[in-house]
């Protein structure tokens, strides 16, 4: 028997880029599916065929990512595509935030630098603005989808604030570590079950799903 739906922790899979896909990790009891609207993403889908894929597929929240790109375009996409809550990946100040119509996520970049007192100061002027926080590693050349872990341990101090998704390097190896260390409301897959950019791979996805069976299974002790 499985935790709650309410209380276990949630799972989001992003990068989506085809139906087939975004049915295989729906059917794989996925809470959050991830469409990426950033041009300069290996992961990118044109907003037309993330909307034709959404009306296809019941149950999940679907989430459009962005980056750094105009507020109006944002709401224009989140609209027309009908996701269910907006992601927000890049610099977008509080103000900004705040004039997005649908819910909003807002993604944190850890980098080897960042303190947790760094971190803090950071999230702190979007607390009244933001619905969650994700936590997510960044490089010099992508903004996400790194396939790179950061150091969990900064987020030991700030997991009572708000409810976070964590992402960045995450896979079926160290799942059960990364929930067990921060207690996240929702972990976030993309690159962990690629077989290449945009394109998941269903052995990857079955697998990882076995693992957060078994997690969900310790939750409901």
């Amino acid at each position: 028997m499985f935790a709650d739906p309410e209380n276990r922790t949630k799972v989001k899979i992003c990068g989506l880029t085809t139906l087939e896909d975004a049915r295989f990790s729906s059917g794989a009891l996925a809470d959050f599916l991830g469409f990426i609207f950033y041009p300069d993403s290996p992961r990118y889908i044109e907003p037309a065929k993330a909307g034709a894929i959404i009306n296809w597929i019941e149950g999940p929240d679907k989430v459009g990512v962005f980056v750094n790109q105009p507020l109006d375009d944002v709401n224009s996409i989140a609209r027309q595509t009908g996701v269910d809550l907006v992601q927000l990946h890049g610099n977008e100040s509080p103000e900004y935030c705040e004039l997005v119509e649908k819910p909003v996520i807002k993604a944190f970049h850890i980098t080897p630098d960042k303190s947790e007192a760094d971190l803090k100061e950071e999230i702190e002027a979007y607390a009244d603005i933001a619905d969650y926080y994700l936590f997510d590693s960044k490089t010099d050349r992508l903004w996400g989808g790194t396939g790179k872990a950061f150091n969990w341990q900064i987020l030991k101090g700030i997991t009572d604030e708000k409810p976070f998704f964590l992402s960045g390097g995450l896979n079926t190896h160290n799942i059960s570590e990364a929930i067990k260390t921060v207690k996240p409301f929702a972990v976030d897959l993309s690159s962990g079950l690629e077989e290449s950019p945009g394109l998941k791979d269903f052995d990857k996805i079955e697998a990882f799903f076995e693992e957060m069976r078994g997690i969900w299974e310790e939750q409901e002790l």
